[in-house]
């Protein structure tokens, strides 16, 4: 149960913080909003290590990244996302984008379910297709 809770307040957070983020990009312009969301985001994340306690990074290990650097891709990615995003919001509305990038998302699970652990449903694809001809529909009928 708070499993769901918790993924519930995320995509909450995730259209609340996409639509944030388009405003600030409308008013400083998106390279500038993208700047400021990775530095407030940042100077949180540093309240919350310096309010939580810094016993919950005993574990770290530098050496994972000198070794990996790709793992410091995610972040990479998320830099290019929140810019693209901040481009794209004010050109669509809110449940339009919500929709798209869903789809988005699963079409990219469905693939990396695939490449990466030799999963596929076909079940999982359906319910994709069904998605996509659902938002086609949400198109055709605004119009």
């Amino acid at each position: 149960m708070i499993a769901i809770l918790c993924a519930t307040c995320a995509g909450v957070t995730i259209v609340l913080s996409r639509s944030v983020n388009g405003y600030l990009s409308q008013k400083i312009g998106a390279y500038q909003s993208t700047f400021f969301n990775y530095l407030t985001g940042f100077l949180m994340s540093a309240i919350f290590l310096i309010l939580l306690g810094f016993s919950n990074i005993k574990s770290f290990d530098i050496s994972a990244l000198t070794t990996q650097p790709a793992l410091l891709i995610g972040g990479m990615i998320g830099v290019f996302n929140i810019l693209i995003l901040n481009i794209v919001v004010p050109k669509m509305s809110p449940v339009q984008l919500t929709l798209i990038t869903f789809v988005a998302q699963l079409v990219s699970g469905i693939i990396l379910d695939y490449c990466f652990y030799d999963i596929f449903s076909i079940q999982k694809l359906m319910g994709c297709l069904i998605v996509v001809i659902g938002l086609i529909g949400y198109q055709l009928a605004g119009e």
